[in-house]
Parts: structure tokens; C-alpha cells; sequence
């Protein structure tokens, strides 16, 4: 693992910070391609992606400190290491969507367009921010004898390395959007599409991961996956019975 990529003087630059840095940008960069070819307003995609990332952020941090309290609680000012890695990916959702909505409105755009956009960045960039935490050393997975397995500095146990199976399949998620993204037949289809495979994709990836059971055998991640994911298709069902053959994207 590489945790720390160098020192600049005092200064320490983190793996971690430097590929969800890079991912950001990647998702900035496909998403303003998308936005482009929809005809938004050029002027809409930095504002968006700044106060989504700022949310996403917050909102992902809150959302692990929650879940992990117990090792904040005589640590408070943990909290604020972001850079030790700690995100939880449906806590950035919980914060974002209401800010793309409420940017949406300012722009006099389609929630649904602004949400499609949101679901492309965060598709592209996904694979590259759990590369992050690979190098970082976090979120990593059950121990196993398979060849693959990852030996962990902290405890030197041959492990799934999770991260990276994380990594590939949001570059599948990625390619399967991207490939469909023209073929949606109403606005923010495209947004419920990358939800639903982002959640049966977690919901399988908790079995190999550290994490305690939480409600009949299954973890806090999967339950998550399973309470956002069929709301998710219902709105999905209902969207294409209501606008697919009214909306133009």
C-alpha cells in the first residue's frame, strides 16, 4: 500500500485525496461531454459539479462517521481526517440530489437532466476514487486463500481486495452507461439506471467485505442497497410509463 505518494516540504500529499482529486476532474471532464451533447448551459456544469462535490463530501463523511461511531466518539477530531480515507458512497447521494435539484431550478433545467449528469461524473470517477482507497489501505475484504489475495500492511492477512473489485465493476457500471446513455427515453433515466446497478453491484460486494451483520444476516451496506434499490425501480417503472414517450432527452 501507498498511503503517502511524497512529501512537498511540510506538506504530506495522500494517495487517497490524490485520486479522488483525479476523480472528480475525470467526472467533471465526461460529464461536461454529456451535458454538451444534451445543449445545457456551459455555465451550468462547473457550478454543479462544485457544490455537489462539496456536498457528496459532507454528506459521505457524516454518513461513515454515523456508522462507525464508536471509534469517533473518543476521537472527535477524526472526523475531519478525510485524507485516512472514510466515504460512504449512498451518504454523498442523501446530500447531493437535493443540491442538483435546487441547481436544476436555479438553471431552469430538468431535475432529471441535472441528475443524469450527476450519475455520469459519478460513474466515471468512481473506479478511479476506490483505486484511491487501495492504495490507501481501507475498505478492504475478508481473508482468503484465493492467488489474488492482497496481504494488508496492518495485519499481514492475505485478504480480497475488495477495492479493486470495486474499481473494476464501477468501470463496467461506467461502460454499460455510457454505451445506454443515448438510449434513455426520458430524463433522469439514465440517473436511476446507474442507481440500480450501483446497488445490486454493493449489495453482492458486502459479502466479501469486514463488516458485521446488521439485520438478518446482512450488513448496514447491504440493507442500504436493498432499501434504495426498489423504491429506485418503482420511480424507474413509473417514469418510463409516465414520460418515456413524452420526454426528449
Amino acid at each position: 500500500m501507498h498511503p503517502i505518494l511524497f512529501h512537498l516540504g511540510p506538506l504530506t500529499i495522500y494517495s487517497y485525496g490524490v485520486m479522488l482529486a483525479l476523480a472528480v476532474l475525470v467526472g467533471y471532464w465526461v460529464a461536461q461531454k454529456e451535458a454538451r451533447r444534451r445543449g445545457v448551459d456551459p455555465d451550468f456544469m462547473p457550478t454543479l459539479t462544485f457544490w455537489v462535490v462539496v456536498a457528496g463530501l459532507i454528506g459521505a463523511r457524516l454518513a461513515y462517521v454515523v456508522v462507525d461511531w464508536p471509534h469517533f466518539a473518543p476521537n472527535p477530531v477524526e472526523i475531519f481526517f478525510i485524507w485516512d480515507g472514510g466515504l460512504t458512497f449512498y451518504g454523498a447521494v442523501f446530500l447531493a440530489v437535493p443540491v442538483a435539484w435546487w441547481l436544476a431550478r436555479r438553471y431552469r433545467l430538468s431535475f432529471g437532466t441535472a441528475a443524469d449528469l450527476v450519475a455520469i461524473a459519478a460513474a466515471a470517477g468512481y473506479p478511479i476514487a476506490r483505486i484511491g482507497c487501495f492504495l490507501n489501505g481501507c475498505c478492504y475484504g475478508k481473508p482468503t486463500n484465493l492467488p489474488w489475495a492482497v496481504a494488508f500492511p496492518f495485519d499481514g492477512v492475505p485478504r480480497h481486495p475488495t477495492q479493486l473489485y470495486s474499481s473494476l465493476a464501477g468501470l463496467i457500471i461506467f461502460l454499460i452507461l455510457w454505451r445506454w446513455r443515448t438510449k434513455e427515453t426520458f430524463a433522469g433515466e439514465l440517473a436511476f439506471f446507474y442507481v440500480t446497478l450501483y446497488c445490486i453491484y454493493r449489495f453482492f460486494l458486502e459479502f466479501f467485505r469486514v463488516t458485521p451483520p446488521a439485520f438478518w444476516g446482512l450488513n448496514i451496506g447491504q440493507v442500504a442497497s436493498l432499501a434504495i434499490l426498489f423504491p429506485t425501480l418503482i420511480l424507474w417503472l413509473l417514469g418510463r410509463h409516465r414520460w418515456g414517450r413524452k420526454s426528449g432527452v
